[in-house]
């Protein structure tokens, strides 16, 4: 018998978790890794599921209320299993977490964004036009559905969650999706194409699904021809997403075909087309100045949102004196009042004929309130360009 999460037993409860208030989490304690550009990418290619450390899973029962809701039926081309399937995602992203490399930074990224995300029968029952909205789809045997979404206006994300009776794609321990050329899967806004956008791997849970969590990066958007593109978030209450897939390829972690690629038990093609809404939340969204300069560097200001925290900073031309960087690429990233490192989520960076740039980083944020803003060179000596210290309000 499969042993089943907490969510997937309060799912099996029949009660409305819309009636409570739910139950904040005391922060956890934070010990991140260093500014990782492209963490899920590297995260993927480091999995090692043959030996794979189960532990216990902790994560307290209040978070569990906060994000297990009461499901409903509103525009699901598949109900029942719609039903069956989405209370346990979040809870079956912080399961797989369990014994990775990377465990504490996804389970604190997975707690937070699932404690302040908005479920897809929710954000439809928002919209008056139901029926133009597809957020289940099976084709093939293969039943792709989204679950919960989250955006502030600065980053986008949504939950999604596969369930299939091929039984190929079963074996394998992870699931990706594609276009029939195997490139990502195409992904519009309000009709409107983005390029750069990295589909994240389906993993498998113990239930049998498979699951994944998508960022969609809003700061620095580009279009089909990789050209920046202004989606004007900053004038919308709501967008609406357009995900099409055309196929799903299984692989195994821990096993290689001759070409040293991951080894794949099969996949499916197919037609895949799911449009959802998402509201841009922007009710936790607090702008504050902060102005303070160290050795040519300047921290302008910053944005808090419920999940993240967008600081905007002025960078000189670091392969001038006195920093000599022929790269002009320094490390750059936040630390908390205990030196540890804020996970990055997103960035933008605006490069001026002069060499300098403009730059708006953004970190995952739960409530910390002295942060330092640290600009270090890449060389073994790893010496401090700037730290620079800031209050949130």
């Amino acid at each position: 018998m499969m042993r089943k999460n907490i969510y997937q037993l309060l799912n099996e409860v029949e009660t409305d978790f819309r009636e409570y208030e739910q139950t904040e989490l005391s922060s956890r304690e934070k010990d991140y890794h260093k500014q990782r550009v492209l963490m899920e990418v590297r995260r993927m290619e480091n999995k090692a599921k043959k030996n794979r450390n189960r532990k216990l899973w902790k994560v307290a029962a209040g978070l569990a209320a906060a994000c297990a809701v009461t499901v409903g039926v509103t525009s699901m081309a598949n109900p029942v299993l719609a039903e069956e399937i989405f209370s346990s995602v979040f809870g079956n992203l912080v399961d797989n977490a369990q014994g990775e490399k990377y465990e504490k930074e996804d389970t604190e990224r997975y707690t937070k964004i699932g404690k302040r995300a908005t479920s897809i029968q929710d954000e439809v029952a928002k919209q008056q036009e139901q029926g133009s909205y597809v957020t289940t789809m099976e084709n093939n045997g293969v039943t792709i559905s989204v679950s919960d979404v989250y955006c502030d206006g600065y980053v986008l994300y949504y939950t999604a969650s596969i369930k299939t009776d091929n039984e190929g794609l079963n074996q394998a321990d992870g699931i990706l999706v594609e276009t029939k050329e195997g490139r990502n899967p195409v992904i519009s806004i309000d009709g409107a194409q983005l390029s750069g956008y990295s589909a994240k791997a389906f993993e498998k849970s113990k239930d049998g699904s498979f699951v994944t969590i998508n960022q969609v990066d809003l700061l620095n958007p580009t279009d089909a021809q990789e050209k920046p593109m202004d989606l004007k978030i900053g004038e919308k209450d709501t967008i609406v997403v357009d995900w099409e897939v055309q196929q799903f390829v299984g692989y195994f972690w821990d096993q290689w075909d001759e070409s040293g690629e991951y080894a794949s038990p099969g996949k499916v093609e197919g037609d895949w087309h799911l449009r959802f809404p998402v509201t841009i939340d922007q009710s936790g969204n607090e702008t504050f100045d902060i102005n303070k300069e160290e050795n040519g560097i300047m921290v302008k200001s910053a944005v808090k949102t419920k999940a993240g925290l967008v600081v905007e900073v002025e960078l000189p031309d670091f392969r001038k004196a006195p920093y000599n960087d022929p790269y002009n690429d320094p490390y750059v990233g936040i630390k908390d009042s205990e030196g540890n490192w804020l996970q990055w989520m997103n960035q933008q960076s605006d490069l001026h004929e002069d060499g300098t740039s403009t730059m708006q980083i953004m970190v995952l944020y739960d409530g910390e309130k002295d942060l330092t803003f640290e600009v270090s060179t890449k060389d073994e000596d790893s010496a401090i360009l700037a730290s620079i210290g800031f209050q949130v309000p």
